[in-house]
């Protein structure tokens, strides 16, 4: 349970913020150092540069080489590791709470203290580049790399996180430098969440960062707007066609997003969905169908994704958009509310049962809302979904101006697909999506 008395904020003179958890019963703790800057954040020339740094921050700082960075967390009996998304990237470690300074010690000399080594950079390239090119062989990263970039056309929220090969090329020492330098104390968070004292760690906190001078973010977002599309990629010999349909979905922030939730785990979110239940255990047209839902600051998007044989694609797609117009049309029954929202919340719950699942809650609250909510608020969110609720959430999703679709498939089924959906994927309101043309009345 989420005691929000146990849950304590510092904001240091620099602009740098402290939030952490106290958690008596664990004899453990995670603790993450949060840039509140993602993907979204860089130039066009700079796409990736984020997910770099990443990488290199673990090729050594000016007081540990990679070997003694290894053997560092190795000594704590815990794990070192990061991850870069759209929105921001977080440096965390996991150890024993007797451990919890040195782990504090080694995030704050990876981020602050970086060696920047030119051979290390070389070297890194080339893995970053290989890591592009795996991604470029899955179809179905691929498919979906594709249908963010058209989907979000034009705005760096449709860019890769990974960046391009022209843009990974170019970066060197001196400009992953300048970019480490332009982060602004007030776009880093440390948030910590286990058998912890919060003033002990604020002081270490305060050792470590709080040097660091204040500067103006240079963070500035402007929302994107969603491009409805159909896309047929053909690629090289595939046995499947993977498809998606997929359309805009609440941001975070905005208080529907409990409905979208319920209606994304209805959908296809769980082994009793609908579509999962409908597509793969009824008619055995997949072996993995689901739906999945992204929110971001401004935006997100509900994406629905199949594999299937290319003979089946029609009847997949059909079965998708008829689910997603029946939900519009005809409410849910109770228990099927209810056993959702169970669902819902056990897997919230399950989340939360390990300091890291408490740390990073605490990290992306503290960024969305400026505050932490206690479990028992957003258990009550969920129950407070209605019947209507669905319903509503539904007609505001499968909207015809914000849907999209796509596949990938070996080029002969590509090329006879396109040729079935010339006259475009129908909608059961009269609209069409055309390959390559978008939404046509």
């Amino acid at each position: 349970m989420i005691d929000p008395s146990a849950i304590r904020r510092t904001t240091l003179e620099n602009g740098l913020m402290l939030v952490s958890e106290r958690i008596s019963t664990v004899r453990s703790a995670s603790i993450g150092v949060w840039v509140k800057m993602g993907s979204r954040d860089e130039s066009e020339a700079l796409n990736g540069v984020t997910h770099f740094l990443e990488h290199m921050l673990f090729k050594g700082t000016l007081s540990r080489d990679t070997r003694q960075i290894a053997v560092a967390i190795d000594s704590m009996g815990g794990q070192l590791d990061a991850f870069t998304s759209r929105e921001n990237a977080c440096y965390y470690a996991m150890v024993l709470d007797e451990h919890l300074a040195d782990a504090l010690d080694l995030l704050a000399d990876l981020v602050t203290n970086p060696r920047l080594n030119p051979e290390e950079l070389e070297r890194e390239r080339g893995v970053v580049l290989e890591e592009i090119a795996s991604a470029e062989d899955d179809p179905e990263d691929l498919l979906f790399e594709t249908f963010l970039s058209r989907f979000w056309s034009g705005h760096p929220m449709g860019r890769p996180i990974l960046g391009t090969r022209d843009t990974v090329r170019s970066f060197t020492p001196d400009l992953l430098r300048h970019q480490l330098r332009a982060i602004a104390p007030g776009d880093l968070l440390v948030a910590a969440a286990g058998n912890l004292h919060h003033e002990e760690l604020e002081a270490l906190v305060r050792e470590h960062f709080g040097a660091l001078p204040e500067l103006e973010s240079t963070r500035e977002r402007v929302a994107p707007s969603c491009q409805p599309h159909f896309t047929i990629i053909p690629s090289r010999d595939l046995e499947q066609v993977q498809l998606y349909v997929a359309c805009e979905a609440p941001s975070t922030a905005e208080p529907v997003r409990y409905g979208a939730h319920v209606f994304n785990t209805l959908l296809g979110g769980s082994v009793s969905s609908r579509l999962f239940q409908s597509i793969r255990e009824e008619r055995g047209l997949a072996y993995s169908v689901y739906s999945s839902l992204s929110g971001y600051s401004d935006t997100g998007y509900l994406w629905i994704s199949a594999g299937t044989g290319p003979e089946s694609v029609p009847l997949v797609f059909e079965l998708i958009v008829q689910e997603l117009d029946r939900l519009r049309q005809e409410p849910i029954a109770p228990d099927e509310l209810a056993r959702v929202k169970e669902h819902l919340k056990g897997g919230l719950m399950l989340s939360l049962e390990n300091t890291f699942g408490r740390m990073a809650n605490l990290a992306r609250q503290e960024m969305t809302f400026g505050r932490t909510f206690s479990l028992d608020e957003i258990l009550a969110g969920i129950d407070a979904v209605s019947i209507d609720d669905v319903q509503s959430i539904a007609n505001r999703l499968f909207d015809p101006s914000t849907l999209s679709a796509g596949l990938i498939a070996r080029r002969q089924v590509a090329d006879e697909l396109r040729s079935r959906y010339a006259d475009g994927l129908r909608l059961p309101d009269g609209a069409r999506l055309c390959p390559d043309e978008g939404l046509l009345a």
